[in-house]
């Protein structure tokens, strides 16, 4: 089979699935939430997306063989630290984990460098439980990472990566540099704070 018929049978498999993807979203955002107040995260954000047709497309072009395992996105963003260890536990409990897809983005800086951060896995669904409704096994990408962490990562992507003429400036990656310090730092005030306030 040639890559353009593998490329349109899997954009009628997208389309034939594309309601069940998206009833699955509705399902993330309105379950999550609920879990994580009741695992005692009451400071959140939770953000759930299905990927859009011509980013499937792309995904699909680059290498046929290989299955589309982001389909369906959540991202939770915890607003202190500290949660973050109980958000990846709950989440775990909702998903069977694909324990080779663990990334700690963290784990790649090493010791003394700073920026992006996230744990990011594929959890598939069991099939019963509070996602009982669809079918066992659809993969879900999640995301879990701070606030600060997000908005680190939504400006470095949109400013640091895209197209440039020119090299980027020394400088410019100095100052980005110092600006993740900042933000880690800054994440780490945040839960000595609460520590504080709560004792």
């Amino acid at each position: 089979m040639d890559i353009e018929a593998e490329v349109k049978d899997a954009l009628r498999a997208y389309d034939r699935s594309l309601v069940e993807y998206r009833g699955l979203r509705e399902a993330l955002e309105q379950e999550i939430p609920l879990h994580l107040r009741q695992w005692g995260v009451p400071y959140f954000r939770v953000e759930a997306r299905v990927k859009k047709r011509g980013s499937f497309e792309e995904k699909v072009r680059r290498d046929p063989t290989k299955p589309v395992l982001d389909m369906v996105g959540v991202r939770v963003m915890a607003f202190f630290r500290s949660d973050l260890a109980q958000v990846e536990k709950m989440t775990r409990r909702l998903f069977e984990v694909v324990e080779e897809s663990y990334i700690d983005k963290g784990d790649l800086l090493g010791d003394e460098s700073f920026g992006y951060r996230s744990v990011q896995f594929v959890g598939r669904t069991r099939g019963q439980g509070v996602f009982a409704d669809f079918p066992a096994g659809l993969p879900v990408e999640v995301q879990i990472r701070t606030m600060l962490e997000h908005v680190w990562a939504e400006v470095e992507h949109d400013f640091r990566y895209k197209p440039q003429s020119e090299p980027p400036n020394p400088e410019i990656n100095r100052r980005f540099a110092l600006t993740a310090a900042l933000l880690e730092q800054a994440d780490r005030n945040l839960d000595a704070i609460r520590r504080e306030l709560e004792d």
